[in-house]
């Protein structure tokens, strides 16, 4: 198969089954980013990251910078991904914990996967956040069957919130 919009060799494929070139996939990254930051109002008036080695920190500098002047240091914005946030609920209820607050991200919709061909698609070099063993184990064998398993444990999340 081929890339849906320009009949190019694919790079991603989502669940259900369309594909995406490189250029497509940025496009759709990089929008799928400003569309996070509209829906959830989380522009700040002065864009602050941590200052940060890791993967979801710089790409979301990369992006932010295409549009945006940004700066180092006690952050205004976020860099947790949808992988970190769905790794967080199931943490907290596996504790019993069904009350407790999620700060949103512009990365929130957008997977560590996702992330790390962005990544490498753009060259950016980042160290990968250690994940807790056991549960990505069992995340593992949950995606076999259900590969938005992530999308679906947040969603699941803010309806109960």
């Amino acid at each position: 198969m081929t890339c849906k919009t320009c009949l190019k060799k694919p790079v991603w494929k989502f669940t259900n089954q369309i594909q995406l070139c490189k250029n497509c996939f940025t496009n759709y990254f990089e929008r799928k980013i400003f569309r996070t930051i509209r829906k959830h109002n989380l522009l700040p008036k002065n864009i602050i990251l941590k200052k940060s080695r890791d993967t979801n920190t710089k790409v979301l500098k990369s992006v932010l910078q295409k549009k945006f002047q940004v700066k180092t240091g006690k952050p205004t914005l976020k860099s947790e991904n949808l992988s970190d946030l769905a790794e967080e609920i199931f943490q907290n209820i596996i504790k019993g914990k069904f009350k407790f607050k999620i700060q949103k991200s512009p990365l929130m919709d957008l997977s560590d996967k996702e992330i790390q061909l962005y990544a490498k698609i753009k060259k950016i070099k980042g160290n990968i956040k250690k994940r807790n063993p056991r549960i990505q184990k069992l995340f593992r064998k949950f995606m076999k069957k259900n590969p938005d398993l992530e999308h679906n444990i947040v969603n699941a999340y803010y309806q109960l919130n």
